[in-house]
């Protein structure tokens, strides 16, 4: 019995407690809208007032979805401003509206910040909004990539690796333009490198004694028809020149600066849009940048045990037209098939990157702890099957 009449004055507190824990909860709504008795006059005024907050609030929500989503190129770029940096998409050209700026000033209104890895000094006043790094080199010529501590201070990544939060190689969708008829081919082999990195300079200096080669590059040069790197003739620069230059060749040396993975650049694009069937030296994730018809467009290097059987087999194709011609057959069938690829997808995208970031941003899709290093380690004679001076 004496349980029982414990347990209905429990019951009888808790009653209590909620009822007066109610109350002042009304009381503190009632304060907050400046109310002190209830009447109808106050409901009447407390609808009124319900309704004006509830509009102010539609209206600071539609302000704010209709505010661009800003991105300020903090850092110079190779140690100069990005002058052409500045991009406005409205609502429909991108799911949201997005602005791209270099103007520093507005640095209140960012939603984030993008630096440069070659100029890694020029990093922004402020952590309150997340830091995207940009880089289209590998971390041999770029060091601040394999820095553990400058990494971590980044949340997004953009750059030539297809595995980026962003992927942003330089290697362009190739053109189809139709390549020149193979006897009309009056060259060999083209090169043109403006950075004598040892180890492609004595595979190139060791493929010369078997096969010739035309240089016209600052690496045993031995041409001298083409401007250089920075220079221009006609209307056009080295690049455009190069590629035109290669259509007269049957093949070209596209042998980049490191093996680092994922490191593909534009010097693939030049060499499959001239129709000259590149011959190259690179990482061995090489396929991923080659999706559909573009898979047999190549010559890896790596699938010879040195520079002597290389050119054995160059020259076996550069006698033998239908062999030849296989790696063109993608000018005249087509790409075929590279949806669902990532190089595919930066080709093609659906939005610009920007575009794509600030999707990424307003889901808060960002690494909160910072990038994870890259690294490389520099090409060595032994990789290509070459001993210095042999």
């Amino acid at each position: 019995m004496a349980n029982r009449s414990f347990f209905i004055k429990f019951l009888l507190c808790l009653l209590i407690f909620a009822v007066v824990l109610r109350q002042l909860e009304i009381n503190a709504v009632l304060k907050q809208l400046g109310i002190k008795h209830i009447s109808r006059e106050n409901i009447s005024v407390n609808a009124s007032t319900m309704m004006k907050r509830e509009k102010e609030n539609v209206t600071q929500g539609l302000e704010k979805l209709m505010k661009p989503c800003l991105i300020i190129f903090w850092s110079t770029y190779f140690g100069r401003k990005k002058l052409d940096e500045e991009y406005v998409w409205k609502n429909g050209e991108c799911p949201m509206p997005v602005e791209v700026t270099i103007n520093r000033t507005r640095e209140r209104e960012a939603n984030a910040f993008v630096v440069h890895a070659r100029d890694p000094h020029v990093i922004p006043p402020t952590h309150s909004v997340p830091w995207i790094l940009l880089t289209q080199e590998n971390p041999v010529y770029t060091p601040v990539l394999s820095n553990a501590n400058f990494m971590s201070k980044f949340n997004l990544l953009r750059s030539y690796r297809l595995d980026s939060d962003f992927p942003d190689p330089t290697f362009r969708m190739p053109d189809l333009t139709p390549p020149v008829p193979f006897k009309e081919k009056t060259g060999l082999i083209f090169a043109a490198f403006s950075n004598c990195e040892p180890v492609r300079t004595e595979y190139m200096r060791q493929l010369m004694k078997f096969v010739q080669v035309d240089s016209y590059g600052g690496c045993l040069r031995n041409k001298n028809e083409l401007v250089g790197r920075y220079g221009a003739a006609n209307g056009k620069n080295f690049k455009q020149l190069k590629t035109e230059m290669a259509r007269k060749y049957k093949f070209t040396l596209v042998f980049f600066n490191q093996d680092c993975d994922y490191f593909v650049d534009d010097q693939l694009s030049h060499a499959l849009s001239a129709g000259s069937v590149p011959v190259v030296m690179s990482t061995d994730k090489l396929d991923e940048f080659l999706p559909g018809n573009l898979r047999n467009s190549v010559i890896k290097v790596r699938d010879f045990k040195n520079p002597s059987l290389l050119a054995k087999h160059l020259n076996f194709l550069s006698n033998n037209e239908t062999e030849y011609n296989k790696y063109l057959e993608w000018k005249r069938k087509g790409f075929g098939d590279y949806t669902g690829t990532v190089i595919g997808n930066h080709w093609k995208p659906k939005y610009p990157i920007y575009c794509q970031i600030c999707v990424a941003l307003s889901e808060g899709r960002i690494h909160k702890d910072g990038l994870k290093t890259i690294t490389c380690k520099g090409r060595a004679y032994e990789d290509w099957g070459i001993t210095p001076g042999a």
